[in-house]
């Protein structure tokens, strides 16, 4: 019994040897098993999905304001080209107003970002000739100066002062126009003594100041507390920009002047579009440039419908006539002599010459 006993655990022992070297481990198995999740995403792998690039975009205004418009129409355009590969999420009003954003995509806190070429002064010297006033005899020629010859050396420009990739400009439709609470303006004396919300640009105080009124810096996001507490008398932005953010509320008169083009830049924090793959640069690029074409033409129907429910709300639009618009254009050459001394080196006159003959 006892020799039964010891034959049996003897063959049992065999077989467990036996069992353990029948299927050795696979070494590569091993070692994809051992390497960490964001490793393994980079190898090529017959039939595994790439990893999808999250990249948060802010935009400081509301989700239906044409800047938010713009930018959920361009990241709509990069998801469905890169098919998963990227995901642009749009996060309006939670990401700080616009220098904030700015500031944010600069540190790289957020991924990208907008600014008005006014706004963006606070960071750059870059767009100060498009500040200056009545440079372009129409908003469409202020854009298409903006992207092409004359203002490539202004993006690069700007692009190395804040350490970004620029995507792509927006549009308001129509540049800036004179809106107020309590006071109809027709001619820049009836600004004297008005309290006007400017943008931060040296050149928007010299304009306002030599038109008699009293300029005064507000964040954008304050517009609305600050116009309906008499914090200021009126302000001055493109007429598609009132109604999503319920100025027309508290605004009553409307002067169409468009003195000073204004468009939305949009932009990608550049060290993070540099680690990006070639392809997904590409797509960026390439959905920035549908994207922009989309919105001008968007923002060009835009306008017309805007004043027509401006005026359905009770505000009064008025357009200065040809005698009225002299004494607002009068101010052009003292302002571009002002504010090119003071900024000399950083605002090219010469340009902004070139740009207005050039029309």
């Amino acid at each position: 019994m006892r020799f039964y006993l010891v034959l049996g655990i003897a063959v049992l022992l065999v077989a467990a040897v036996g069992c353990s070297s029948a299927a050795p481990a696979s070494p590569t198995a091993t070692t994809a098993a051992a390497k960490p999740a964001s490793t393994q995403a980079a190898q090529p792998a017959s039939g595994a999905a790439a990893k999808t690039v999250e990249l948060r975009a802010g935009s400081s205004d509301a989700p239906d304001a044409p800047n938010s418009v713009a930018m959920f129409k361009f990241a709509e355009i990069v998801n469905a080209k890169s098919k998963g590969a990227l995901n642009v999420k749009v996060f309006p009003q939670s990401l700080g107003v616009e220098q904030q954003l700015t500031q944010s995509v600069m540190d790289g806190s957020v991924d990208m970002g907008q600014c008005s070429n006014g706004n963006i002064g606070r960071f750059t010297d870059s767009f100060f000739v498009f500040d200056l006033p009545f440079v372009f005899k129409t908003y469409d020629n202020g854009l298409k100066a903006m992207v092409g010859p004359s203002g490539a050396p202004l993006l690069a420009r700007y692009e190395k002062d804040l350490g970004i990739k620029h995507l792509f400009v927006n549009s308001y439709g129509s540049g800036r126009d004179i809106e107020t609470t309590k006071k109809q303006v027709r001619v820049p004396a009836d600004l004297k003594g008005l309290k006007m919300r400017v943008v931060s640009t040296p050149v928007d105080m010299s304009i306002f100041k030599a038109w008699g009124a009293n300029p005064t810096g507000v964040d954008w996001a304050q517009m609305y507390t600050a116009l309906q507490q008499g914090i200021v008398d009126g302000m001055q932005n493109s007429a598609v920009a009132l109604i999503p953010n319920k100025h027309h509320e508290v605004l009553k008169y409307v002067l169409r002047l468009e003195y000073q083009p204004i468009f939305e830049l949009n932009f990608i924090n550049r060290k993070l579009f540099d680690s990006l793959s070639p392809d997904n640069q590409k797509i960026l690029m390439d959905s920035a440039s549908e994207a922009q074409a989309w919105d001008w033409k968007y923002k060009q129907e835009l306008v017309g419908k805007t004043f027509k429910d401006l005026e359905a709300a009770g505000l009064v639009i008025t357009t200065p006539t040809k005698e009225e618009r002299v004494q607002w254009t009068s101010v052009r050459e003292k302002v571009w002599q002002e504010v090119g001394e003071e900024y000399k080196g950083k605002l090219d006159l010469n340009l902004a010459k070139q740009m207005y003959e050039g029309e």
